[in-house]
């Protein structure tokens, strides 16, 4: 029996990943650290368990810490700067790997959870109301 893989890469292509999509989970982050490193309301990950996690190619590493002040190491693509993994203690504990779903082609799976709501913007929790285009619109 064979396991689906989501794979993907980083904008420029010379990272990539995949993990397995029978047992992975996938999160919205709306701490105020992934608002920073996305540049976006918030951080979408995917979640999986370590040792079916694989990362290719070189990483950069940006040490940043918890809002509990522990330390949180969030690697990036050092030629196109994508975002990639991001690993801490906590994460470690669990066992799983947490990776950028926007890397993954074809999609993450959805959801399944929020994290760090206190951070939410106000109009993000309007969004599964919002207009849906398939491309720019007007363009």
């Amino acid at each position: 029996m064979s396991t689906e893989l989501l794979k993907g890469t980083c904008l420029c292509g010379r990272v990539s990943v995949s993990l397995p999509r029978e047992g992975a989970a996938s999160a919205i982050c709306h701490c105020a650290s992934c608002q920073k490193q996305t540049g976006s309301a918030y951080s979408v990950v995917v979640m999986a368990p370590a040792p079916d996690v694989t990362v290719d190619g070189a990483l950069a590493e940006f040490h940043d810490t918890t809002v509990k002040g522990e330390p949180v190491l969030r690697k990036f693509c050092p030629n196109c700067g994508s975002p990639v993994e991001t690993v801490s203690a906590a994460i470690e504990g669990l066992g799983v790997r947490v990776i950028k779903a926007g890397l993954l082609e074809g999609g993450a799976p959805a959801p399944q959870m929020q994290l760090f709501c206190e951070n939410m913007l106000g109009w993000s929790a309007s969004l599964p109301e919002t207009a849906r285009f398939s491309q720019m619109p007007g363009g």
